[in-house]
Parts: structure tokens; sequence; C-alpha cells
């Protein structure tokens, strides 16, 4: 059978269209991506209910579905376990949004860290600081990992912090929490 110079032409089209749809995944981590995973790290954290198979979008880049994985944290019995960061986080959101309600602590614009109240006596912020240290730590821990994980590029990484910095701030104030620049009256 002979096909005409059209008939091959919609051959080879289709042939790309298939070949098209079946790729699952793209080239390195996309911007929108790396918003989607701040703003699910930072939901997770705040105590908003979200599964690890929101991360798994369709034509996700292999990045992508890499953090989704390491996001799944371990199955013990059917019982899915975050991973150790996001765990503490949750366990101590409760206790980081009293703080930042209360005054005692505030959120930092700069890095989408918390920090005691510089007004508050010196051991009031060294108690404060018992809240801060460890929630600071899991934040910039969690931060490495994204960037790590995802395997982000230096543009990628960026993306990253603008995203989370965003989401922080956006729920620590919904915490009821001030940013540093706002602590004066």
């Amino acid at each position: 059978m002979r096909w005409g110079p059209s008939a091959q032409a919609l051959l080879v089209l289709l042939a790309l269209f298939t070949f098209n749809g079946c790729e699952r995944t793209r080239a390195g981590i996309q911007p929108e991506e790396m918003r989607i995973v701040a703003r699910w790290l930072e939901d997770q954290a705040h105590g908003i209910p979200r599964r690890p198979g929101e991360l798994q979008l369709s034509n996700a880049s292999a990045e992508m579905l890499h953090f989704a994985q390491w996001a799944g944290g371990d199955d013990h019995d059917g019982v899915r376990t975050p991973p150790a960061q996001i765990r503490g986080r949750m366990n101590r959101h409760r206790a980081v949004a009293a703080a930042l309600r209360s005054g005692v602590v505030f959120s930092d614009p700069t890095h989408g860290l918390v920090a005691p109240n510089p007004r508050l006596s010196a051991a009031d912020q060294a108690l404060a600081s018992d809240i801060t240290d460890p929630e600071n730590r899991d934040r910039r821990t969690l931060d490495a990992i994204v960037i790590s994980v995802t395997g982000a590029s230096k543009e990628a990484a960026a993306w990253y912090r603008e995203a989370v910095l965003t989401a922080r701030l956006a729920h620590d104030t919904a915490d009821g929490g001030r940013l540093y620049e706002s602590l004066d009256p």
C-alpha cells in the first residue's frame, strides 16, 4: 500500500502526538511546581491536612515526583508517617501559633523564620527560644531538603525561596502573628 504525502504527514503528526502524550515527566523542576511544594509544606506544617498524592501532578517533572515520594514519608501498618521535619512542625504548630498570637514571637518577613519578641526580658526571650529554635531548624532543614531532593538549580531554588516565604508569612499572620517590622504601634 502506498501512502500519499498528506497521509504520510498525518501519520507523522499522529506519531508525534502519541509520543508526546506518553511523556509523563518534564526535564527540570518548574516554577509552578516549586510554588505547589512550598504551599503544600506550609499547609501541612500549619495543620491543614494535605496528601502526598496531591504532589503527583500529571505531566510533573521527575524532580517533582521525587519530592512527592519523599513527602510521602513512611508507611507503618497502613498509617502514613510524614518525614520528621514535617512531623515536628505539625506537632509544634499550636505552640508557635499561640506564641505568635500573644506577641511573644514574631515572624521575620525577610527570611520566613520566627524569633522571640525583642521587647521581652532576657529570661522570657530564652523561654521563647525554646519554641523558635526547633521551629527555625526545621524550616531551614525543609528548605535544604526541597532544594536537594528536587535538584534545584539556582533559579529554581530562588523560585522556591520566594514561594515558601510568601506561604510562611501568610500562615504566620493568619495564625495571629505580626511581622517584625510592624511591632511598633
